[in-house]
């Protein structure tokens, strides 16, 4: 006969805490996940572990790695969970709230997939879609979100993910700021992306790969990809421009493109999502569409 500790369920918050751990590799991006101290997450799991009697990670500077048994656990507990979304999106339904919620990049969201939502619009008139901008991992536990679109894969390693395209960088400005002669003796737009700037070519890369002696480094720096572009757009730099998120701008004169050659970012981006999503109504045809814009020939 079990004893009483067995028999009962551990709490739902060390469960959580221990499946938003193992999703993440980390403590502590568990911790800012759930909003939560590192050393809260990291007390929640003990008491599971101690709770079942077995030892779920093993714990090391750089992460936490699930253990053999730790493994099988969440295998149980994301099944659960899964259910659990399941009935969620069946009380939904039955309540008719079925819109489709996708999270992107702010760049992506406002320069690549929102000027082409008409064409979406038009295709599916009944449609019901909320867009929403974040530069943060999205959460489908905890969140309305049924898809995201996002800078390569590696966030989400245990969902459904579709390539859409891997973009490439080349020299714009203004048609009024081309016009003033040699565009390399012009200020230089710079985009800052933090910890992910290594996968996006910079004016050093660029200028080595056209085998040109890159200028004193001068001009702008933004943090968001949108602001650089309509600083480019105004005149004030020239800027090493993401082909996809300049097509508008591109197409209608806007921007011109300055020289070669085009530097292709080092991740694609992609569109994840759980595999209910696709049992909305819907969803199906969305990521269809969304695969359909994405193979469309970049400008």
């Amino acid at each position: 006969m079990h004893s009483p500790s067995r028999a009962r369920l551990p709490k739902l918050s060390a469960i959580l805490a221990f499946e938003t751990a193992a999703r993440t590799g980390s403590l502590a991006r568990a911790a800012d996940t759930l909003a939560l101290t590192a050393a809260a997450v990291s007390q929640q799991i003990r008491q599971l572990e101690q709770h079942l009697g077995i030892t779920l990670f093993i714990r090391a500077k750089s992460g936490v790695t699930l253990t053999e048994q730790g493994a099988d656990y969440l295998a149980y507990v994301q099944e659960a969970f899964e259910t659990l979304r399941v009935a969620q999106q069946h009380v939904e339904r039955q309540r008719g709230k079925q819109a489709l919620t996708v999270f992107a990049l702010p760049a992506l969201a406002s320069k690549w997939l929102n000027p082409a939502l008409g064409d979406w619009l038009a295709q599916c008139p009944d449609g019901d879609l909320r867009l929403h901008a974040t530069h943060a991992a999205v959460d489908f536990a905890h969140s309305a979100a049924d898809f995201a679109l996002c800078f390569g894969d590696q966030d989400y390693p245990l969902l459904e993910k579709v390539r859409l395209f891997q973009d490439r960088v080349q020299p714009v400005c203004s048609p009024a700021l081309r016009d003033r002669g040699d565009w390399t003796q012009l200020p230089l737009i710079h985009v800052d992306w933090g910890k992910e700037s290594q996968f996006l070519p910079g004016w050093h890369e660029w200028f080595t790969a056209a085998d040109r002696m890159p200028p004193a480094r001068r001009g702008l720096t933004y943090n968001l990809t949108s602001l650089a572009i309509d600083a480019a757009v105004q005149g004030r730099g020239v800027l090493l421009g993401q082909r996809r998120l300049i097509a508008r701008e591109l197409a209608e004169g806007r921007l011109v493109t300055l020289a070669e050659p085009a530097l292709p970012l080092s991740k694609p981006y992609y569109v994840v999502y759980p595999p209910r999503t696709l049992e909305k109504p819907g969803a199906a045809a969305f990521l269809g569409w969304l695969q359909a814009l994405a193979l469309a020939a970049s400008t």
